[in-house]
């Protein structure tokens, strides 16, 4: 046969070669992963309802995309809308502002503690519960809402920003709006 099939039927049988060493460590490492995974799901304790139900909440969006490997700007774009509701900017306007006004963060830092007026005003305009919802005495804020609010504390107050997060993650929110 002519030189250029040859070289092209050498070519095409290490590719050949190439694909069946790589399957087999594939499939090698598959095997090792799953017995690692076997084995370490034997160390671990056992999950409890709470843990379960905390699991099992929250929803899936984007992220899903992300860690599937098929993420979309334009699904992105299409799918959230990041709008405050016009009492959601009040919020941000008013209370967000007037807390901003209340925090110094070299003080926080040097007395370990937010003065007693930014403590009551926090507690009063409801800054713990953003995400429960307003029949349950929140202000059924979107997750949106939260994260501006989070947002603008950090940039007067990290301390601040970090003690509203917490109680409006999405766990303890959803959790009680569930169950």
């Amino acid at each position: 046969p002519p030189a250029g099939i040859s070289s092209a039927a050498s070519r095409n049988s290490t590719h050949q070669h190439q694909l069946q060493q790589q399957r087999t460590l594939l499939g090698f490492v598959h095997a090792i992963d799953k017995r690692v995974y076997q084995w370490a799901k034997r160390q671990m304790p056992p999950i409890s309802k709470t843990e379960q139900i905390a699991l099992g909440c929250g929803t899936i969006g984007f992220d899903k995309d992300i860690f599937t490997g098929s993420p979309s700007l334009k699904k992105l774009v299409d799918t959230y809308q990041p709008k405050l509701t016009a009492e959601e900017q009040a919020y941000m306007d008013n209370e967000v502002q007037t807390l901003c006004t209340l925090l110094n963060d070299h003080d926080v830092s040097v007395n370990r503690d937010f003065s007693k007026d930014a403590w009551d005003y926090m507690r009063s305009q409801k800054f713990f519960g953003m995400k429960i919802p307003k029949e349950w005495g929140g202000l059924g804020f979107s997750t949106h809402a939260v994260s501006s609010v989070l947002q603008k504390l950090a940039t007067q107050c990290f301390d601040a920003n970090a003690t509203v997060a917490v109680p409006n993650s999405l766990g303890p929110g959803e959790l009680l709006v569930r169950y």
